[in-house]
């Protein structure tokens, strides 16, 4: 992963974590899983949550990556 992909990934995971700490979400009886890979939210390190969907960390930085290497590749084309 590029510096420039890592550094954005980081930067989202700052912004989910101090996302959970302004909101505080109700006790849930049952585990949150993961919309793209469905890991529960015990098997990941974060888990951003909207309505009715999740995406966890490990899909972001798998997201990320993705953009990067389109943005790199749309970088070749243009030299």
């Amino acid at each position: 992963m590029n510096p420039q992909a890592m550094q954005e990934a980081m930067t989202l995971m700052e912004k989910a974590r101090k996302y959970d700490e302004l909101i505080a979400f109700p006790e849930r009886d049952y585990e949150l899983h993961c919309s793209f890979c469905c890991k529960g939210q015990s098997e990941v390190d974060k888990m951003v949550t909207a309505k009715n969907v999740c995406i966890c960390n490990e899909c972001i930085g798998v997201c990320v990556e993705i953009i990067a290497e389109d943005e790199n590749e749309g970088a070749s084309a243009n030299e």
